[in-house]
């Protein structure tokens, strides 16, 4: 004889503190995982100039002068799988006109 009958669903409590706990996960994981793509992008960024400047200066060195804009140093000795775009604002980076140098894009500094 069984004295306790089968149960065959959850109890209201029981799915509810299913999604009471999902619910906190959730406030906990989606910030920091929203927060880890802005900073990836960020620093996609940055190594992006790290690298125009260090292709300017390549080409400094293999023509004896800096190159007018991004555009003239783009061969595939200098970037081999093309310009990078900036990934935070999707657009194409700007050599400054004394500097020669990348120190934002065309849409804003960072």
């Amino acid at each position: 004889m069984n004295r306790h009958p089968r149960r065959n669903a959850f109890s209201l409590l029981e799915l509810l503190a299913v999604v009471t706990i999902l619910g906190i996960i959730a406030l906990v994981v989606v910030p920091r995982i929203t927060t880890s793509s802005v900073t990836a992008k960020e620093n996609a960024c940055f190594q992006n100039k790290a690298e125009i400047n260090s292709a300017v200066e390549r080409y400094y060195f293999d023509n004896g002068s800096l190159p007018a804009n991004i555009g003239a140093v783009n061969t595939t000795t200098y970037f081999p799988d093309g310009i990078p775009t900036c990934p935070v604002a999707g657009t194409a980076y700007a050599l400054g006109a004394t500097t020669k140098r990348v120190t934002g894009h065309t849409s804003g500094n960072h």
